[in-house]
């Protein structure tokens, strides 16, 4: 009876949690586990001869099938696991105002290491897909496996959008007057301010200028970096 209850459970659980797109990948499996289970169904009785060889066999081809289930689900959360990790904004200030060129070059300094550790996150991404196709073993070409792939492609595409999304959210409250006002932040940039003739002239420019070095510029610059991401 214990037997037969975890079957049962097990049996429950695989088909209440199998997605759409993931319950074609093991349709065989599906049907050979029903297979053996139906002799349970329909012809067993507790007195029945042969009980203990089919509750084996119900247990081996069952437990089968949810090693495989929790194996891809397992790999699936692994992924979204380095996918939350994007969210942490790709930007960092300093608690003072910095020159232009100083602050392109603190960020460059710090957005390195993390866009590497990005690109081995997604490596990584790349050797759990491996390892739930050689576990499930499909058809490459077939429509399931194929829809599988754009369906873990969607959580990929989720993941760099909403790091992307994080960062300029951060990005926008830190050039944010009312942000900083209400935070007590200092200003985020420190630039010369002149006067030439009537008129008052920053060095280097708020809008971009010949020389890239204009606080558009430099924005432009670090919102790349994020968009990076993707690649």
């Amino acid at each position: 009876m214990g037997n037969l209850e975890i079957i049962v459970n097990m049996y429950n659980e695989i088909l209440a949690t199998l997605l759409d797109v993931e319950k074609p990948l093991l349709q065989n499996r599906i049907d050979k586990m029903n297979k053996v289970l139906l002799p349970g169904i329909e012809e067993l009785r507790w007195n029945s001869q042969g009980i203990d060889p089919f509750i084996k066999d119900a247990m081996a081809v069952v437990s089968d099938v949810d090693d495989l289930v929790r194996k891809m689900k397992e790999n699936v959360k692994k992924m979204q696991e380095y996918m939350e990790a994007w969210k942490k904004p790709l930007f960092e200030r300093k608690m003072k105002p910095l020159p232009p060129e100083d602050l392109q070059q603190t960020h460059e300094s710090l957005v390195m290491p993390r866009l590497e550790d990005i690109r081995n996150q997604g490596k990584e991404i790349h050797k759990l897909m491996k390892d739930t196709a050689e576990n499930i073993r499909p058809d490459k070409k077939s429509p399931s496996w194929l829809s599988y792939v754009d369906y873990v492609n969607g959580l990929v595409i989720d993941g760099i959008s909403h790091g992307i999304e994080a960062s300029m959210l951060f990005l926008a409250d830190q050039i944010s007057i009312p942000y900083n006002r209400h935070h007590g932040y200092p200003a985020l940039f420190d630039i010369k301010v002149d006067l030439q003739d009537s008129d008052v002239v920053f060095d280097p420019t708020i809008e971009s200028n010949a020389h890239e070095n204009g606080i558009r510029d430099i924005l432009q610059i670090i919102v790349n970096d994020f968009v990076s991401i993707a690649i």
